[in-house]
């Protein structure tokens, strides 16, 4: 597949390369996409990645994925022309959390996930891959066990894109949590997924089901 990648960061830069790995094309952006230090990662990724601004990743990609902080994500998007994502598989990794005492979701009666769909009424949005950090993005290994990833939408079709690729980054047990509106759970879990971690100072967790 064509995937656009909106954010450069070390979210962005990991899905890339291994989607670039799986066999993909890949055109990632920045806001500053003439950067030195980008040109350089883009050299190491070879012929499968491509630099770009937004709305030409936008364009580019049959799969936009948005891996930027959610505070500039709402910018970003209405930065992007309108047709650039129009019915395009939108893949959703933010997490909208306050940094306080203890972190906590900032968004009160709605999740991040069901306000991009909001933002975006012609694209398909899919929320998933925010449970986890980067490094356990691509092909994530356990010793004691499987992890599972969960994602939720309001279209079949583009869930099941999705989970194709999740898969080609490794993911072997995805499940479907159902519409949009289950995006608070997703955040939810990535807030306990955080909590826990800051608590044992173990990082680079996942969730994992355990079936009899």
């Amino acid at each position: 597949m064509n995937i656009g990648i909106i954010g450069a960061g070390s979210v962005g830069k990991v899905l890339a390369k291994g989607w670039i790995d799986a066999g993909h094309s890949v055109k990632i952006s920045s806001r500053d996409p003439m950067s030195e230090s980008l040109f350089t990662w883009k050299e190491q990724m070879g012929p499968g990645c491509q630099i770009a601004t937004f709305d030409e990743a936008a364009s580019f990609g049959e799969v936009i994925v948005l891996a930027i902080n959610w505070s500039g994500v709402e910018t970003v998007l209405k930065q992007i022309s309108s047709s650039a994502l129009r019915d395009k598989v939108i893949i959703d990794l933010s997490n909208a959390v306050e940094f306080s005492e203890t972190p906590q979701l900032a968004l009160k009666g709605i999740s991040a996930g069901e306000l991009i769909q909001q933002w975006l009424p012609d694209s398909r949005v899919v929320k998933t891959l925010n449970m986890v950090g980067s490094a356990t993005m691509v092909n994530p290994s356990f010793s004691e066990g499987t992890p599972v990833m969960y994602l939720c939408g309001n279209n079949d079709q583009a869930k099941s894109t999705v989970e194709q690729l999740l898969a080609s980054i490794g993911w072997r047990d995805v499940i479907d949590l159902g519409d949009i509106s289950r995006s608070s759970l997703l955040e939810s879990l990535m807030l306990t997924c955080l909590i826990s971690e800051i608590r044992q100072q173990e990082f680079g967790s996942a969730f994992a089901l355990l079936r009899k």
